[in-house]
Order: C-alpha cells, then sequence, then structure tokens
C-alpha cells in the first residue's frame, strides 16, 4: 500500500491533535476529580 508524504502528514496532525486533545481532557477531568474529593489546590488563597 502507498501513502504519499501528504497523506502522511495528516495522519501525523491527526494523531499529535488527539494525543493533546487527550491529555488536556484528563487535565480537566483530573482537577475536577480533585475539587470533588476535596483535596485543595495550593494555588488557591485561603481568606
Amino acid at each position: 500500500m502507498y501513502v504519499d508524504p501528504g497523506t502522511g502528514s495528516v495522519i501525523l496532525q491527526i494523531t499529535l491533535g488527539a494525543v493533546l486533545g487527550g491529555g488536556v481532557l484528563i487535565k480537566v477531568v483530573w482537577k475536577k476529580i480533585t475539587v470533588l474529593f476535596g483535596k485543595k489546590d495550593p494555588n488557591d488563597p485561603q481568606p
């Protein structure tokens, strides 16, 4: 099967986009889970 460079580039971009998007999704979900279980964020100022 022949894959020309343009197709390979598109496949690479889709793969990298999926990996980076998954990383952002995990980061957002992880933050919500830690807030749900009451872990304090060290960056939050305390009154």
